[in-house]
């Protein structure tokens, strides 16, 4: 049958029996493998990793498409929550500012020049003082004074703390380091009064800077005209005194004489700097002659020289020419390389070979002490040589700068002049230079007075005021209302995510199953076959959900002959883990599709304590499996035939407490031998295995198990512990049906649907609602 999704392809064959000797793979448990890495203490997990794995990307998924609508709806309503107390919490905000050019220094910039230019630390200072006496008290103070300022909301809200208020709140600064100041308020008061306490302010701080200004000027200026008149009296004080010592000496300097002794010592510094090279020169002269007359390679050439000449040498050379000759000759005739006569002509080349090599060593030997001990003629050429120039070089060196010394006292002499009198020239010029610059500062404040006084008299602002206003405060547009949007939306997503994962992860807790893979891989039990989403009233029509049914249970029971075949198994129950786990759909279905097929089947409903195969075939539920089991009637009278041929029906009958005793004693032991010898097959529809014992008391009596479970409701913990509760009762697991499954009808199936190939087939019998 087909899977959703990726739980099974439409392709997927369901697991061939497993031979009687051989491991079946309808076990659910297997060992774990020696290489599974111990937990913390060095204990083995306990159970499959389907068990003891964590909560990942596809728990999640799964969690969320069974809990959509309450993730869905729990997260609306926390995102709701988040997104509106985000919203509260940052509110929307008005912005003003103000611009105002505060200047470095005063005077027109017509009178600026580079040496009265402040330095960047007079200038930074001077930002620290406006920015400081803007938010000082005293400024603040004056505009609080005001009554249509003090009578504004924003400023009441704040009553008593106004000060503190403002301090905190207005942002005053120098963008960009340069000249001009921003004021800056941004608060969730009224937008036009903050208007008016902005602009209130930047009044109150430009009236005390000017004011300050123009008492500072009144003080400069007097100072400057003050100053400017002493430098002129000790000007002219010193200036008669410069003529009176004028006057008593006359001129030293020698026109003429001096540049001659200029190029002199230029000339002798020429010359001593040539005579400089020439020494190093020399020097490496010598260097070189030293290391050439000790090289190591003109000894090796000459010794080989001589060796060449050598006649003992020589003499051996032709006496191993001849014997290498004769060899090569013998070695050329004879058949046998290995003869006496070649052997000993080789030993006679060997033996002159070591000869020579001895006579060549003790030749060169002599030679190499002979050599070292004779005169080097070159070298000692070199060295007179050497010394010769060497002394000639010294001799003009300190010819040259005897010369030099003498023309450098000479110029000096000839340039004498008076301490005293160039002291007093000097003093002259600085004086000088003092008196044009307050002079020309007297001029640049007069300028500005007249200037000021005029723009003043005209009703305009003074461009020579060190604070103006370049712009009033001003509401600028909201600028956190695209923020406030963002904040709230994302925290609102933040929160329903949140939200869903934490709906998603209180289903993880109860790990329920997902699909057919977590039965088939994760627990290790073979899916004999998939179920769609059905109920016992819909298995009573023909719909084609009836018929994917019956294509479904026909698997599982072509699966489960093909094993009877092979090992015997005649007695099949049909259990789960819970309840409302399809148990009734899939036994009751099975044991119709065994009916089809030709066998004898009976249908025992072995959920004494919640009945409900004799609603779904119309009978009555007396006189059943209760009865048979308080030995009330005989087995032949319980046994009931069902509209469908072949197919027999056992109901639960009257259940008591007698009945469940009984059914934990040896008494069922007979009636179940008693059925295998009247049917071909006995499908047992049992109660679930946890909770009550009534499914492993009848586990004693079958042949194999088949437990149905239900997708997006069936704990896998509880499939597990139901799937080691059976083994431990030795009762095999043959496999198991997988409910819920969403499925897309194979196409085959439809067509034959669609043709009525399945209307005469046949179907339950439901005379009462379930």
């Amino acid at each position: 049958m087909a899977r959703d999704g990726a739980d099974i392809s439409e392709s997927e064959v369901i697991y061939p029996p497993a031979a009687e000797a051989s491991p079946s793979r309808a076990l659910v448990a297997s060992p774990v493998p020696s290489n599974v890495p111990a937990t913390f203490g060095g204990f083995a997990p306990r159970g499959p990793e389907i068990l003891t794995g964590g909560f990942n990307q596809t728990w999640m998924t799964h969690c969320l498409r069974r809990r959509w609508l309450m993730a869905i709806l729990m997260g609306l309503i926390v995102g709701a929550g988040a997104a509106g107390a985000l919203w509260w919490a940052f509110p929307e905000t008005s912005t003003i500012t103000a611009y105002l050019k505060v200047r470095s220094k005063l005077g027109s910039d017509v009178f600026d020049n580079q040496s009265e230019r402040l330095t960047p630390q007079d200038v930074q200072r001077q930002a620290m003082n406006h920015l400081t006496l803007l938010k000082s008290p005293l400024v603040l103070d004056a505009v609080l004074q005001q009554a249509d300022i003090a009578n504004l909301d924003a400023v009441r809200a704040h009553q008593g703390q106004e000060i503190n208020w403002l301090t905190d709140e207005l942002r005053v600064t120098f963008p960009g380091d340069g000249e001009i100041l921003e004021v800056r308020y941004a608060g969730e008061e009224n937008a036009d009064q903050m208007v008016k306490v902005v602009d209130a302010v930047v009044k109150a701080y430009q009236e005390k800077v000017l004011l300050q200004d123009r008492l500072l000027s009144a003080s400069t200026q007097a100072d400057l005209r003050q100053v400017l008149s002493d430098t002129n009296k000790r000007l002219e004080t010193r200036l008669n005194d410069l003529k009176e010592q004028s006057a008593k000496m006359g001129t030293l300097r020698e026109d003429v004489e001096i540049p001659q002794l200029m190029n002199e010592i230029k000339n002798l510094e020429n010359l001593l700097v040539k005579a400089q090279d020439d020494k190093v020169n020399l020097e490496v002269f010598k260097q070189l002659a030293v290391e050439g007359a000790n090289s190591r390679t003109l000894v090796d050439q000459a010794v080989a020289m001589e060796l060449e000449k050598d006649p003992s040498i020589n003499m051996y050379k032709e006496k191993l020419f001849q014997l290498q000759s004769d060899l090569q000759s013998k070695l050329s005739t004879s058949k046998n390389p290995a003869s006496s006569q070649i052997k000993q002509l080789r030993a006679n080349i060997q033996q002159i070979e070591a000869q020579m090599a001895q006579q060549q060593a003790e030749a060169e030997r002599v030679l190499r002490d002979k050599i070292s001990k004779m005169p080097n003629e070159a070298l000692r050429s070199a060295i007179v040589e050497y010394n010769i120039r060497s002394k000639s070089i010294e001799t003009s060196l300190a010819k040259y700068q005897k010369d030099l010394d003498a023309a450098r006292t000479k110029l000096l002499a000839l340039g004498v002049r008076d301490p005293q009198h160039e002291m007093l020239e000097a003093n002259i010029d600085s004086e000088k230079l003092i008196a044009g610059n307050l002079q020309e500062r007297v001029l640049q404040w007069q300028v500005m007075n007249e200037a000021r006084e005029r723009q003043e008299r005209a009703g305009g602002v003074s461009d020579f005021d060190k604070v103006t206003v370049m712009q009033k405060a001003t509401r600028l547009p909201s600028g956190n209302k695209l923020q406030r949007v963002a904040i709230a939306g994302m925290g609102g997503l933040v929160a329903m995510a949140l939200t869903c994962y934490g709906v998603a992860l209180l289903d993880f807790r109860h790990r329920r199953l997902n699909g057919a893979a977590d039965i088939d891989e994760g627990l290790g039990v073979r899916v004999l076959g998939i179920l769609p989403t059905t109920s016992l009233k819909a298995l009573t029509g023909s719909s084609l959900v009836a018929t994917q049914v019956a294509e479904a249970i026909d698997n599982v029971r072509a699966t489960l002959m093909h094993d009877a075949a092979a090992v015997g198994r005649q007695v099949i129950m049909v259990t789960s883990s819970g309840t409302m786990e399809g148990n009734t759909v899939v036994a009751s279905s099975l044991a119709l599709s065994f009916a089809r097929a030709g066998r004898r089947t009976l249908l025992v409903d072995g959920d004494l304590r919640a009945p409900a195969l004799h609603k779904l075939f119309g009978m009555p539920i007396e006189d059943g499996f209760s009865e048979v089991l308080r030995s009330e009637i005989d087995l032949v009278d319980a046994i009931k035939p069902t509209n469908n041929e072949g197919l027999y029906l056992l109901t639960a009958g009257v259940c008591n407490a007698d009945a469940i005793h009984a059914l934990a004693t040896e008494q069922p032991q007979a009636i179940f031998e008693k059925l295998r010898d009247q049917f071909d097959f006995i499908v047992i529809d049992a109660p679930p295995v946890l909770g009550i014992s009534d499914a492993l008391s009848l586990g004693q009596y079958i042949d194999g198990a088949i437990l149905t479970v239900l997708r997006d409701h069936s704990e896998i913990r509880k499939v597990y512990k139901a799937v080691e509760m059976l083994k431990g009762m030795g009762v095999r697991v043959l496999g198991s049906v997988v409910n819920g499954v969403p499925l897309k009808a194979d196409r085959r199936v439809v067509r034959l649907h669609q043709t009525g190939a399945y209307s005469s087939a046949p179907r339950l019998t439901v005379k009462n609602e379930i």
